[in-house]
């Protein structure tokens, strides 16, 4: 494929289909084996957001890779949580407190050993060490998510299932959805 001039004249639209279509067009010169004055539609699999926040949470890959190696913790279940949580800014805060990649309260993340959840090694370390003690406790991720989110007391409270509140279940689907993502 040959690409002599091509201009900047950019359009973008995200689908029905939830996908972004960008159309780059002016070019000329084009060799494609097709047709040479249709513009080139180049597709994306999601929408300009939530690939711009799973760069965000690639760039923290090596650290992720790092702890996950110490634990027993699944690298693509990081990634994923770091994602649903923060979208990968290591200075996020939620209205509640909680801080970090990992969106950890500072009680918590002190006694999984952290003073600086906005230090990422720290919060990742400290987050990690949380999931896996909820992994441990609850042998299910589902249920270890739900805790992880709404606390163990929650769990617990409703059988070992995770509890009806709208926030919890939404947030253990988001992650399990992303768990594939960062598998891929």
């Amino acid at each position: 494929m040959l690409l002599l001039g091509v201009m900047a004249c950019v359009v973008s639209n995200v689908c029905a289909a939830g996908r972004v279509e960008m159309v780059i067009g002016g070019s000329s010169g084009v060799d494609a084996g097709a047709d040479a004055d249709g513009p080139l539609i180049v597709e994306f699999d999601a929408p300009w957001e939530a690939q711009r926040a799973r760069s965000k949470v690639l760039a923290w890959t090596a650290l992720v890779d790092d702890v996950a190696k110490r634990s027993s913790v699944d690298k693509a279940l990081l990634m994923a949580v770091i994602d649903v949580e923060s979208g990968g800014d290591p200075f996020a805060v939620s209205p509640k407190g909680a801080r970090g990649l990992m969106q950890l309260m500072p009680r918590t993340g002190a006694r999984q050993g952290a003073d600086d959840l906005f230090d990422p090694y720290q919060n990742v370390a400290a987050g990690t060490r949380l999931l896996d003690t909820l992994l441990a406790t609850f042998g299910d991720v589902s249920l270890a998510l739900a805790a992880y989110n709404a606390g163990e007391g929650a769990v617990r409270k409703f059988g070992g299932m995770v509890p009806p509140y709208a926030e919890t279940q939404k947030y253990v689907r988001r992650v399990m959805e992303r768990v594939g993502v960062y598998r891929r």
